[in-house]
């Protein structure tokens, strides 16, 4: 606009037409550069491409050079959602592998972003199978893979059964998401576990949302998660929990060295279990420094004690507290934010900022 004839103050410049017309051209030249270069930078030729069938009927390329392989696609935003989780599947999985077991060569995935996709239970094996295999010269083709995202897969008690074994022979996978696959207590007990256990590199694991109930909580927390050397972070949220999980993660917390975030919001724990894993806590020794129990109905006396907890030399370490929505009465968030130090009079809403420390309280 500033160099338009109307729109500068110096419009006295255009008053010969060849001006305009020489900006024009120059314009116009920029901006088909522009969109040819844009072009070709989107049209790159696969790496290493294979045509892959889909769901849908139909075959497509995808590039298995790449270090990151993301599936997670929505291309017309006309498409239904169904459409877009059928689109890849477990042959899709199948292919890829068997390209690579072709070509004899390691895969250099280091992300597979599989979301949302209709992976299934077959697919979860094919994915152990491929993963897990070995080249003539004995390297495993899964050994760059770090990150392996499969939320809303549609897999069931077999597809984590799998991933667990798949955790298991890995020894480079740091974070894995299996969120929202419904595989009840039975998906993590036995070969998930054992897997789970054998395993020495991953950081951060998502079990949200799995309906594990309190017998798979229990069955991870009595077993690997009282030892693993590396696990930082654990999200067991939405997963039917309720006091004999907390008292199952209260005893994993008293031995464990490495986990540092724990997130179990979305359960039903209840004041009961909100106060055994205060104790839990207290035993801890302050190597855990992240804390999510938002909506447990752990109600006054829970927060109560959780609070103490925050304010005590014991958890001093405690850099974050998640305490929202736990059924507390009014009359309760005015004695917890006296006792804080916070009173609701003051400027603060749901966040408690305490130098470099929060806590999320609300009723």
């Amino acid at each position: 606009l500033a160099l338009h004839p109307v729109a500068c103050p110096c419009s006295a410049l255009f008053v010969d037409r060849s001006y305009s017309k020489l900006f024009f051209v120059l314009y116009s030249s920029i901006c088909f550069f522009a969109r040819l270069l844009q072009k070709m930078a989107a049209v790159v030729a696969p790496l290493e491409p294979v045509s892959v069938p889909t769901a849908l009927g139909n075959r497509e390329v995808i590039d298995v050079g790449v270090s990151v392989l993301n599936l997670q696609k929505i291309d017309n935003p006309q498409a239904s959602l169904h459409q877009c989780a059928s689109r890849y599947g477990a042959q899709t999985i199948r292919s890829v592998f068997e390209k690579l077991e072709l070509k004899d060569s390691v895969s250099k995935f280091e992300e597979l972003n599989l979301s949302d996709n209709n992976i299934g239970d077959e697919g979860a094996e094919y994915l152990l199978k491929g993963l897990t295999s070995t080249t003539k010269d004995g390297k495993q083709v899964g050994e760059n893979l770090k990150v392996l995202l499969l939320p809303r897969a549609r897999m069931g008690t077999r597809g984590v059964k799998a991933i667990g074994s798949l955790i298991g022979a890995s020894k480079s996978l740091e974070n894995v998401i299996l969120s929202s696959n419904i595989c009840d207590a039975e998906g993590v007990e036995g070969e998930f576990c054992s897997g789970l256990a054998a395993n020495k590199s991953i950081k951060s694991l998502c079990l949200a949302a799995c309906r594990l109930g309190d017998r798979g909580a229990c069955a991870l927390a009595d077993g690997p998660l009282r030892s693993h050397p590396q696990l930082e972070h654990i999200s067991l949220t939405f997963n039917r929990l309720e006091f004999n999980a907390a008292r199952s993660l209260a005893g994993m917390l008293a031995v464990n060295q490495a986990l540092r975030y724990l997130d179990i919001s979305g359960n039903t724990i209840g004041t009961e279990g909100a106060l055994v894993l205060v104790e839990g806590l207290k035993k801890n020794k302050g190597r855990l420094q992240k804390l999510s129990v938002s909506q447990n109905e752990i109600k006054f006396v829970g927060a109560e004690a959780f609070c103490k907890l925050f304010m005590s030399p014991e958890g001093k370490s405690l850099n974050f507290l998640d305490l929202r929505h736990n059924l507390v009465p009014y009359k309760g968030m005015e004695d917890l934010r006296k006792a804080l130090g916070k009173p609701l009079t003051g400027p603060e809403g749901w966040m408690l900022v305490f130098g470099d420390r929060q806590i999320l309280l609300n009723r």
